[in-house]
């Protein structure tokens, strides 16, 4: 059975912490395959603006040209509404039948998952993959790992990837100021926002 690891998030820009946290859960989980899903509009992120959704999913597709093994879902980037990630999931089921789905996401959003939008169908139906920053509620995660496995039969994997401390916010502070973003983002994200104006 395939196993194929969805990551998620606005990508508002794709920066060296996603592509740490893919190519960790990658290794350590013997996955066949990692998804980049783009979201249109993040339920925690409303009212922020953002880069343009075709930016977004361009940004990523360079990122897939690069890393074998990685490939783009727009499920969520061109639908309309708001993205929910068990309606995405269910989606993503059906184009990859068969293959057994593990969304990866970072210790904050692992600790709030069961009051996501259906999230204990979420718990219940697919795995996970937690991308953990050493030291950081490392005790509290494990504890909600162990919690969540026996009450819904979920399968957890604790990821022991680098620590990468960089965010979004920071990066377009850095464009606005003229400081340079290269220790912050892969060479082709790089050049594609300068290229093309964004965040200034």
């Amino acid at each position: 059975m395939d196993r194929i690891g969805i990551l998620g998030g606005t990508f508002d820009p794709f920066h060296i912490g996603h592509l740490s946290i893919a190519r960790a859960a990658m290794e350590e989980c013997a996955l066949h395959q990692i998804v980049l899903l783009p979201a249109k509009v993040q339920p925690f992120k409303l009212g922020h603006k953002m880069a343009a959704e075709e930016d977004r999913v361009n940004m990523v597709r360079l990122i897939a040209e690069e890393n074998a093994g990685f490939s783009v879902s727009t499920a969520e980037a061109y639908s309309s509404g708001i993205s929910y990630t068990y309606k995405t999931l269910k989606t993503l089921e059906k184009s990859y039948e068969g293959a057994r789905l593990y969304f990866i996401l970072g210790t904050d959003s692992f600790l709030s998952l069961e009051n996501w939008y259906r999230g204990e169908d979420l718990l219940r139906e697919f795995a996970f993959i937690v991308g953990i920053r050493p030291g950081y509620k490392e005790g509290e995660t494990a504890e909600k790992a162990e919690i969540l496995r026996n009450r819904y039969g979920t399968e957890i994997v604790l990821l022991h990837n680098r620590t990468v401390n960089i965010s979004s916010t920071e990066i377009k502070k850095n464009i606005k100021r003229g400081k340079s973003i290269r220790q912050l983002v892969p060479f082709s994200i790089e050049r594609y926002i300068y290229e093309h104006g964004l965040y200034t």
